[in-house]
């Protein structure tokens, strides 16, 4: 009868339809856990940390010396996309172009984590 507009809350500075946000933040955090288990496989420090370049939060990986080896932004755009790769079992590969790295990359990051570990 009426087209009454949608309404919307705040999560996380974002607007998200009201009867979507609890979706949302579910699908978040199982996004923000999953991106913190790949990280951790070839990163020493895993944390969530605003994106300076980005609005919100997102998880971001570190060698032991402190250089960013990978990021992924934690908006409700990235959120959806890794959900559908994560259906398709393809989270690894879309968080590693997310980066800019190719399967290669990612073995060579894999390589020089153990060897740091090594050398511990």
């Amino acid at each position: 009868m009426f087209n009454l507009p949608e309404k919307f809350v705040i999560v996380d500075g974002y607007k998200i339809p009201a009867d979507k946000a609890e979706e949302y933040r579910k699908t978040k955090e199982r996004m923000e856990k999953e991106a913190e288990k790949f990280f951790k496989g070839f990163c020493e420090i895993v944390k969530k940390e605003p994106l300076l370049d980005l609005l919100g939060h997102g998880v971001v990986g570190y060698s032991s010396t402190g250089e960013q080896l990978a990021r992924i932004s934690l908006d409700p755009f990235e959120i959806s996309a890794m959900n559908v790769a994560l259906g398709r079992n393809k989270l690894k590969e879309y968080i590693l172009a997310t980066n800019g790295y190719d399967e290669y990359a990612y073995q060579q990051l894999l390589k020089e984590y153990k060897i740091r570990h090594e050398n511990k």
